[in-house]
Formats: structure tokens, sequence, C-alpha cells
């Protein structure tokens, strides 16, 4: 008697893909992570007059920064928090890991991305589309995925779900403020002034400082004070929007690699 096939890799990841979707129906960070985005979406409605095509811009990046970002953080390690009662089993099957969490990452992106594009709707059925607004969405959109999967691969390490919380709040708020302060502090000292291609490299691989750069670039035109430019600047300054992309899909790839070392973590345990 012939032994029965093992499923290919696509068919594994697939079927992941339809069985996430439907848990994540009953999951209250999705609702919540919706919701935020809904009402965050509606904000820009209340800038009067004709500003609502620049001012849309503002809204959304001030609440991808302070609240959405964070909500698809927890999100994320929600995701992967999820599978602790049935872990063990999963690993099990005989595909083996790569096909389970190539289809989980593909169905949180999916989720969070489409979820996060609903915030430039309500201003643009209002009549205040512009590239600003696209580009403000867009990078919703990635700042979302990004945090997404940073909170799924932090679930996989840390499987507290108390630790876990506090680990993704810590890091959302060093994503956030920790290094800028940083920067901050280290701005006037000679070394940073005489060469700023350093202290701009800083902030261009922090998603979060990439994002709301390229905002400022797109929406007022502008520029870094208080510290002269470099050829670093000026490339990131003329490919603001490149950049943005490829920072992005830099920190996607490396938080599904560092997911994914998780899980291997915990099948070796």
């Amino acid at each position: 008697m012939n032994a029965r096939p093992l499923p290919s890799f696509f068919t594994v990841a697939r079927a992941t893909v339809g069985r996430e979707v439907l848990s994540h129906r009953l999951n209250r960070f999705l609702h919540a992570y919706i919701l935020l985005v809904l009402t965050a979406g509606l904000l820009p409605l209340l800038t009067p007059g004709d500003a609502l095509a620049r001012g849309a811009a503002w809204w959304l990046l001030h609440a991808v920064l302070y609240a959405v970002s964070l909500s698809a953080l927890l999100l994320g390690l929600s995701s992967a928090h999820a599978e602790a009662d049935e872990f063990t089993w999963l690993l099990g099957q005989p595909a083996g890991v790569g096909p389970w969490l190539t289809g989980k990452v593909l169905a949180l992106i999916v989720l969070v991305m489409s979820a996060a594009a609903l915030l430039g709707v309500p201003t643009l059925l209002a009549g205040g589309g512009s590239r600003e607004l696209l580009l403000a969405t867009g990078g919703a959109a990635g700042v979302s995925a990004v945090c997404a999967l940073v909170g799924l691969a932090l679930g996989f390490w840390v499987r507290d779900s108390v630790r876990g919380l506090i680990a993704a709040v810590a890091v959302w708020f060093v994503l956030l403020f920790g290094t800028d302060l940083l920067l901050l502090a280290m701005a006037g000292a000679p070394s940073i002034q005489q060469n700023p291609d350093f202290w701009v490299g800083a902030m261009m691989i922090n998603p979060l400082d990439a994002y709301r750069v390229t905002v400022l670039f797109s929406v007022e035109r502008a520029a870094f004070s208080g510290i002269e430019a470099g050829r670093l600047t000026g490339w990131w300054v003329a490919h603001a929007s490149v950049w943005l992309a490829v920072v992005f899909t830099l920190w996607a790839t490396g938080s599904a690699g560092a997911a994914w070392l998780g899980v291997r973590r915990r099948t070796d345990s």
C-alpha cells in the first residue's frame, strides 16, 4: 500500500491563512484595531474648509504613531499567544514549521494592511483625496504590518502573556520615543555635527521615524535643521517614499525571521 503523499508547502500555507482569518473573527484585539482605525479615519473630517486635503495627512500621521501602531503590535502578540494550547500539535504536523508560519504571517499582513487602508476612505469620500493622503495611508498600512509582525515575533519568544504585553509596550516605546530621545541627547556632540550621516542613519532605520519624516517631507517639504545636512540626508529627501518601502520590507522580513527562530526555539525545548 502506497504511503499518502505529504501536503505541499502552498497547500499548508493556504490552509493556515484560512484558519488564521477564521480565528481572528473572534479576536478582540482585531476588533479593537479595526474600531481604532475607523475612528482615526474620521478625524481628518474635523479639518475646516479647504484644508482637508492637506490636513488629513497630519491627522493620520499622529493617529498611526500614537495609537494604530501599538494596536497592531498587540494584535500580532495575541496572534502568537493564541496558539499556546495547541502549539505542540501544530508543530508536530509532517509539513513542518515553515508553511504554517508563512500562512500565519501572510494572513496577519493581509488583515492589518486591509484594515489600515480604511484610514483614508472617509477623507477620500469627502473630496480630500491627494498624493499626501495616499502616502500617509499607504505608510500607515506598512507601519501596521511591521508592528504586527514585531508583535508576532515577541509572542513566540515571550510565552507568558503578561511579560509579553510588557515587552510589546517597551518595544513600541523605544521605537516611538527612545531612538529620538537618544539622538536628541547626542545631536550637540561635535562628532555628530561633523558626521551627520550617522545621526540621520539611526532615524532612517526606525520604521516609525521613517514614516514620520516621509510625511513631513511630503506635506511641508520640510528638511532637517540644527544639524548640517550630509549627503545621506539629501538622498533621503529625494527618495523618501522609496526608502520607506525599503525599511518596511527589511523590518517585516527581519520580524518574520525572528518569529521563525522563536518557533524553532519552542520546538527544540
